[in-house]
C-alpha cells in the first residue's frame, strides 16, 4: 500500500517519457520499500531481498542474496560494503554503485548523445500497474533499455538491457513489492560486525595524466577517469553517462603477439598482446564497442 504522504513532483501526472524519467530518481531515492528481485542474465537466474529505507534525509539500502553463496550489499547513503564476495567485507564510495537499480543512471538520458526515449504501452509486474518507456540506443556502440515504472509512484519495476533488434540480454524485475513498508534496523544491518568506510575514487584524468589514451572513442564516449598501475600501466574509465568501458593497459611478455575475445551475458571483454604490452577492454556494451577501445588505445603523443 503506497504511503499517503507521496505528494508534489513525485506523484505529478507524466504524459511523455521525458516526464516519466525524471520522477525514477526522487521515487528510488524517497521511498520506503521491500520485496523480492530476480536477477535473469547470462543464463542465470539469481534471486535478491531488497529493503530500502528514508529516515530524515538518511538513504539506507541492503540486498540479500537468495540464491547462489551468501552474499549481501549494505548502502548507507555513500558508502557501501559488499560480503560474501571475497573473503573479508569490502567498504567504498558509491557512486552509483550498490544500486539494485540501473534506471537512476537511465533515467539521466535526456541529452546524452546515442539514446533517445520513448512510451511504450502498459502493463502490470509483480501486481503493480505499470508504465513502459523505451530508452533506444540510436547507434551499435551501446545498448538500450526497456522500463516498467510503478504509475504512482515512478519506481523502476522491472529493467530489462535491450540487444540488437530490441531483444533482451538481461532483466532485473520485482516478483513481490511492498511498496510503503518501512525495513527495520535489523533489516537494514549488515551481517558482518565491519563498519562501512570511504576509500578514494578513480582520480580524475586532470588530476593524473594517464599516458595513454584513445583518441578517437566511439561517439558520446568521453574519459572520465584515471588511475596508474604498476610498471607504467593505465586503468582509463570511458562513459558516454550510461554505458562505460574500462581500459587496462598493462606491460606484458616480450615478443608475445595475439588477442582473444570473451563474453559473459552482457559483458564483453576484447584483449591483445603486441609489442610488450597487453590491453584489455570490457564492458557491458556491444562487443563491437569494446573491440574499438582496445585496437585504438595508444601512448599520448603517438599519432600512429
Amino acid at each position: 500500500m503506497l504511503l499517503l504522504a507521496l505528494a508534489g513532483p513525485l506523484h505529478a501526472a507524466a504524459t511523455d517519457a521525458a516526464g516519466w524519467l525524471a520522477r525514477v530518481g526522487p521515487a528510488l531515492r524517497s521511498l520506503d520499500y521491500q520485496g523480492t528481485l530476480v536477477v535473469v542474465a547470462d543464463g542465470r537466474v539469481d534471486t535478491l531481498r531488497v529493503f530500502h529505507r528514508v529516515r530524515d534525509g538518511r538513504e539506507q539500502e541492503r540486498l540479500v542474496a537468495l540464491s547462489g553463496p551468501p552474499r549481501e550489499v549494505i548502502r548507507d547513503d555513500g558508502k557501501v560494503m559488499c560480503i560474501g564476495t571475497g573473503d573479508e567485507p569490502v567498504a567504498y564510495d558509491l557512486g552509483k554503485a550498490g544500486r539494485w537499480s540501473a534506471a537512476l543512471a537511465v533515467s539521466e538520458v535526456a541529452g546524452m548523445r546515442g539514446y533517445r526515449a520513448r512510451l511504450a504501452g502498459e502493463g502490470r509486474v509483480a501486481g503493480h500497474a505499470a508504465q513502459q518507456v523505451e530508452v533506444i540506443a540510436t547507434d551499435g556502440w551501446r545498448y538500450g533499455y526497456r522500463l516498467w515504472l510503478e504509475k504512482s509512484s515512478g519506481l523502476p519495476l522491472r529493467v530489462d538491457l535491450l540487444g540488437e533488434g530490441g531483444r533482451s540480454v538481461e532483466q532485473v524485475a520485482f516478483t513481490e513489492l511492498d511498496l510503503g513498508a518501512t525495513p527495520s534496523d535489523a533489516d537494514l544491518a549488515p551481517s558482518a560486525a565491519d563498519q562501512l568506510m570511504r576509500v578514494s575514487r578513480l582520480p580524475a584524468p586532470e588530476a593524473s595524466p594517464p599516458g595513454w589514451q584513445v583518441p578517437a572513442p566511439p561517439p558520446g564516449f568521453r574519459l572520465r577517469a584515471a588511475r596508474p598501475l604498476p610498471g607504467d600501466g593505465v586503468h582509463l574509465l570511458y562513459s558516454d553517462g550510461l554505458a562505460s568501458v574500462s581500459v587496462y593497459v598493462e606491460k606484458g611478455k616480450p615478443g608475445l603477439r595475439g588477442g582473444a575475445t570473451r563474453q559473459r551475458g552482457a559483458v564483453h571483454a576484447r584483449s591483445f598482446w603486441l609489442d610488450g604490452w597487453q590491453v584489455l577492454a570490457l564492458g557491458k556494451v556491444p562487443a563491437a564497442t569494446v573491440d574499438r577501445f582496445a585496437r585504438t588505445v595508444r601512448p599520448v603523443g603517438d599519432d600512429g
